[in-house]
């Protein structure tokens, strides 16, 4: 739980991605990185915008994640998540919007449980 979140994160490759109400990022080592607010994609110029409350097939753009190992992840000034990885491919998560939307926007756990939180108000909590 001390480590920072980049430490956790830096050099770790998606080994598998599961969509739903949520995007799952199964990871190296057990983690698992839970994606329930919206997020966007982006490589290069091309940008696509994710409503996971919408359901969410992990393919299309999204499949280029699968297998990338994860280069720096960023936990913004107002709690939203930034990661990068190694494909070029820049994934954002926004921070929690208002009340009513997720609890937690993102998550990182391990089996034996929570890592990281990004928390209500853009928290991100150890």
């Amino acid at each position: 739980m001390g480590q920072s979140l980049g430490s956790e994160l830096d050099g770790r490759t998606v080994r598998a991605l599961d969509g739903g109400d949520r995007l799952l990022l199964r990871l190296d080592d057990g983690l698992l990185l839970t994606v329930r607010n919206d997020f966007r994609l982006r490589h290069g110029t091309e940008v696509e915008h994710f409503y996971p409350a919408l359901g969410l097939p992990p393919s299309g753009t999204l499949r280029h994640l699968a297998d990338a190992v994860i280069t720096t992840a960023t936990v913004t000034p107002a709690g939203g998540l930034e990661l990068t990885f190694d494909t070029g491919h820049l994934l954002a998560v926004a921070p929690d919007p208002a009340p009513g939307g997720p609890p937690h926007p993102w998550q990182l756990s391990s089996p034996t449980g929570p890592l990281h939180t990004g928390g209500p108000n853009g928290t991100a909590t150890p």
